[in-house]
């Protein structure tokens, strides 16, 4: 039977987050990192670790970072299987099942990728995202696309976009081969680390492009095995009205996202009752 440890990222929603982490905590080890700037206040118990070393914001290249911490972390237990979701994220399947889809896909990395060269208005969308230089919120709600453009396109300060870079989601389902190759390569290139800082998105190129670019690419199936809906450029929170599409739409999904307590709570109720049932 694999040993497999969950990754998550948190801000936002203690009772969602703590409920989360209980459910998981009887059959997986659980590492969580919370935004350093949040009010959430957890403390390490049991086998669920808590940290809150960074400040992460939307986009940010913080989130990668806090991501290697998280992995580094779990990395010296060494799991088969490293599981990396929110923590606004909840399970379909139940923990029996998680257990058993990876008993059977042991060699199979999961992340969603799609390569930006696919279509020319993918490759001009994701350059921008890549080139474009991105202080932070506050510098993207002040300064429009185009003044950004101009810019990013100054001689001595313009970024090339780089080659054989893939994106997706942010979350993914990978096996110990696969975080171990991702850390010895951030490690002995730490020039591509730094590539994508003030880079909008960061989260979303970083992994795809190790992976895809290596001779684990094979290995990987074009699939984070979590439901979403999106709705103006992020996932929208999911409410009692989404329910049927969840469940329609399961298949080898095990996580959706995402979702908030305080939008609505039911749905989180009737989710988490049906892995009870």
């Amino acid at each position: 039977m694999n040993k497999i440890c969950f990754l998550i990222l948190a801000h936002k929603n203690h009772n969602q987050l703590l409920r989360l982490i209980n459910h998981l905590k009887k059959d997986f080890d659980i590492y969580v990192h919370i935004d350093k700037r949040s009010k959430l206040s957890l403390k390490s118990f049991d086998n669920v670790n808590i940290y809150k070393k960074i400040a992460t914001y939307h986009g940010d290249v913080s989130l990668v970072n806090a991501t290697i911490f998280l992995v580094k972390e779990a990395l010296k237990n060494n799991y088969d299987r490293y599981i990396f979701i929110s923590g606004q994220d909840i399970p379909l399947k139940t923990n029996k099942e998680i257990i058993n889809f990876f008993d059977r896909n042991k060699d199979k990395e999961f992340i969603s990728f799609e390569n930006i060269k696919n279509s020319d208005g993918i490759y001009k969308e994701m350059s921008f995202r890549l080139n474009a230089y991105n202080f932070g919120k506050l510098y993207r709600k002040l300064l429009s696309r185009k003044f950004r453009e101009i810019v990013s396109n100054i001689p001595f300060i313009k970024r090339k976009t780089p080659e054989n870079i893939y994106y997706g989601s942010q979350w993914w389902n990978l096996s110990h081969n696969a975080i171990k190759y991702i850390l010895e390569y951030v490690e002995k290139n730490p020039q591509y680390l730094n590539r994508f800082n003030y880079t909008w998105g960061s989260d979303e190129f970083f992994f795809q492009s190790i992976l895809l670019t290596s001779s684990l690419k094979d290995k990987c199936v074009n699939d984070c095995l979590c439901y979403l809906i999106w709705g103006g450029g992020t996932p929208i929170n999911l409410q009692m009205e989404d329910y049927e599409k969840i469940k329609e739409n399961i298949n080898d999904n095990l996580f959706a996202r995402k979702f908030d307590e305080n939008i609505d709570n039911d749905i989180i109720d009737k989710l988490y009752g049906d892995l009870n049932e």
